[in-house]
Parts: structure tokens; sequence; C-alpha cells
């Protein structure tokens, strides 16, 4: 499978579909208070770096990060399609956003995730990949539908 990682353009059409079905997706795991997902407007914000994962024409994956300034960035909107989970997709996207986080000058990485089943396998490759657990960042306050990590990049 030939596998691009390239940024992209929330507000294209083909990656508005993406993020809608993160939305989706993430609409039943937690109140709407505790939904921390951006929506499409918000992954335009210019301290905001959006990439997509192709095959071919196909868009089979995204994820990004948010510029918390302090050279610390925020891992955003993290997904592979459901039809191509299981397959590693998930561990090669992070791989490749911790790696342009570092090369973009970046020496810690975030992320808030939710503690729902539906996070299970997100919450173990973030640790296999090194983040560790850490308290709220950002504006972010303590959540029981919430957890937090954090990568040291340099």
């Amino acid at each position: 499978m030939d596998i691009k990682m390239i940024e992209a353009d929330p507000l294209a059409e083909s990656m508005q579909r993406m993020v809608q079905e993160h939305l989706a997706d993430m609409a039943p795991t937690a109140p709407e208070e505790s939904r921390h997902a951006m929506d499409a407007t918000g992954l335009a914000d210019p301290c905001v770096s959006l990439f997509q994962m192709r095959v071919g024409e196909s868009i089979i994956g995204m994820g990004g990060f948010k510029d918390l300034g302090d050279s610390v960035a925020e891992l955003k909107s993290m997904r592979v399609s459901p039809e191509f989970r299981g397959r590693g997709l998930g561990r090669r996207l992070l791989d490749e956003l911790i790696g342009t986080a570092a090369q973009r000058g970046f020496t810690q990485l975030c992320l808030e995730t939710g503690t729902h089943v539906y996070f299970t396998a997100a919450r173990a490759m973030y640790q296999a990949a090194g983040f560790t657990p850490c308290p709220p960042f950002g504006g972010y306050q303590l959540d029981e539908n919430s957890v937090y990590y954090r990568l040291q990049l340099a």
C-alpha cells in the first residue's frame, strides 16, 4: 500500500467529510462539554498544522498539531478511517506527526483524549509511543472524561 502524508486544508470538501466523520464518532463518547475535537474552522486556524494520510486519491486518515507557544504543540484530530484500522496506520500517522513537530522546532507534544472504552486502543498507542500521563495543560481542566499525555521531543 503506497501511503502518503501531505499537509491538508481542513476547509476542502474532502477533508470536511473526514472531520465530520471524526466529530460524529466523538459524539457518543462524552458530554458535549467534555469533547474537545476541533471542527474544520478550528482546524483552519493558522496555529494548526493538519495532515492527511492518502492511498492514491483516497484520504484514509488525518492528524495534526496546534502550536501552544513555548515550543509546545498539542496533537489534534488523530483519525484513521474504520476500514483501514488494525493495520498499524494510526501509529504510522502518529510517528509522522511526532517527526514533523520535532522538525518544526517543537520540544514537547501534548494531547488530550477520552477515557471512554472507544479510546482504549488510542491510549495504548500513545503510551507505546512514549507519551506519559500529565496534568491538564493549556486551557483544559480536570475532567473524568479526559486524560492528558505529553511527550518530550528534545
